[in-house]
């Protein structure tokens, strides 16, 4: 263990978001998502809230304010109508993160969302069992 480094974020977590560039992306999958099957790159932490990893990476992970949407969520499907609850947490998470220039989350459906997570640099996957948990992030520079 080390002085105020979170335990959610394994070393793996660390050596990933340290090795990105600028505009790569990271998905952060839920306890459902087939993070095996559609990411080649997957490593895991022992998240219980995809929004509280989320709090902790931003910490170290700058967001991307180059280019639009930095931020996607798959949009639901299935008849769902109701935006997914966690959502609220992503929300509240930029809010107090970037208080002037707050991220919006970015929906985008389930195929293109899918498509999106082959091409990304890396996929956390937590333990998080809540719907729609799942969020990409893409990095910015480090200044």
């Amino acid at each position: 263990m080390l002085i105020d480094i979170s335990n959610l974020i394994t070393p793996e977590v660390y050596e990933i978001i340290y090795r990105m560039g600028h505009m790569d992306e990271l998905l952060i999958a839920d306890a459902n998502y087939s993070a095996s099957a559609l990411s080649h790159r997957v490593v895991y932490s022992y998240a219980s809230d995809n929004h509280v990893l989320l709090t902790e990476i931003l910490k170290y992970f700058p967001l991307d304010d180059f280019r639009a949407n930095p931020v996607t969520v798959m949009k639901p499907d299935y008849g769902l109508t109701e935006e997914p609850v966690v959502w609220s947490y992503y929300e509240h998470v930029f809010s107090t993160t970037y208080k002037a220039k707050k991220p919006g989350l970015t929906q985008i459906p389930r195929e293109a969302f899918y498509e999106r997570t082959r091409r990304a640099y890396a996929t956390i996957q937590t333990t998080d069992p809540r719907v729609y948990a799942d969020i990409i992030i893409r990095k910015g520079f480090v200044s």
